[in-house]
């Protein structure tokens, strides 16, 4: 009797302790998001008190107690005004993956397509990756989390940033940027920024796990790149399957890719593909190319 005691009283704490890290996991809060600059060199612009005050209370407000990433965050954003401010355009990218801040060759050459047609255009511009994930086990769990929830915990930050940076950075304009699950983020955090007409997006590689609202009038969305359709984005389970079908997921630059380096055939973008620059191009001229810049 005492022995069926026992084990029912570890069985029970086992079950709690389970039940206790799957509640802890999907209430945790995540860590806030920071901007690094991309290309720039040499000395920004000098900040203006009122501005380091502002930066600071904002990473107090979104991390709390924590003081490294207090000072990670306000140092991201004192960066990004420093080389932004008089610049017309802020260009916040969102990689696919986990987000840790990394640019693909993949993207790279689209964020260099936008890049000079902004600049073919007349304007200024000025990139920044938003990197959304801290490295870590418990940090990699939770951003399969935040995809399956729409960014819930991470996109206020990530709209508090921002909007921070279009307060202060003069009549600049946003280009949110998202690959795959960075679309999701860049979607909803357009969304939060809704009152702002000068916050725009730009998406590729929409995971077919998304069913949030899009902006058809500030966004664009790309779930073609125009040789191939992408099988994540509509879901094409058959497809994946064929392409991963006895092969050793391995990373191969000319095919798309889904966590782990599962083959997702059409879900790789690049500017040479015929969907993508001239989707880019089309909207950065209906938006942008009757002003010819400042």
């Amino acid at each position: 009797m005492k022995r069926r005691v026992v084990t029912a009283s570890i069985v029970v704490l086992l079950i709690a302790v389970v039940v206790g890290g799957v509640t802890w996991l999907m209430l945790s809060p995540c860590a806030p998001g920071k901007f690094v600059v991309v290309g720039e060199v040499g000395d920004g612009a000098e900040i203006p008190d009122a501005v380091r005050q502002d930066a600071s209370s904002l990473a107090l407000e979104l991390c709390g107690g924590d003081a490294v990433q207090c000072q990670e965050v306000e140092e991201g954003l004192l960066e990004a005004f420093s080389y932004g401010v008089g610049k017309d355009f802020l260009l916040v990218f969102n990689s696919g993956g986990q987000g840790q801040g990394e640019i693909g060759p993949e993207w790279g050459s689209i964020l260099e397509g936008i890049e000079g047609e902004l600049h073919r255009l007349g304007y200024s511009t000025m990139l920044v990756v938003y990197s959304r994930t801290p490295s870590g086990f418990w940090s990699f769990i939770k951003e399969i989390r935040e995809t399956f929830t729409a960014y819930s915990s991470k996109v206020g930050p990530l709209a508090a940033q921002v909007d921070f940076l279009a307060g202060h950075m003069g009549n600049a304009r946003v280009l949110l940027l998202g690959e795959s699950a960075g679309a999701i983020l860049s979607n909803e955090a357009l969304g939060m920024l809704e009152a702002n007409p000068d916050v725009y997006s730009i998406q590729t590689g929409m995971p077919c796990i998304y069913r949030g609202a899009l902006d058809e009038e500030r966004s664009l969305v790309l779930n073609d790149n125009g040789v191939y359709p992408d099988s994540l984005s509509r879901g094409d389970v058959w497809a994946i399957f064929q392409a991963n079908l006895g092969r050793i997921p391995t990373y191969r630059p000319e095919e798309g890719h889904f966590l782990f380096y599962m083959r997702t055939p059409g879900h790789i973008y690049t500017w040479e593909h015929p969907g993508v620059h001239e989707g880019i191009t089309s909207f950065l001229q209906d938006h942008f190319g009757s002003e010819q810049g400042n």
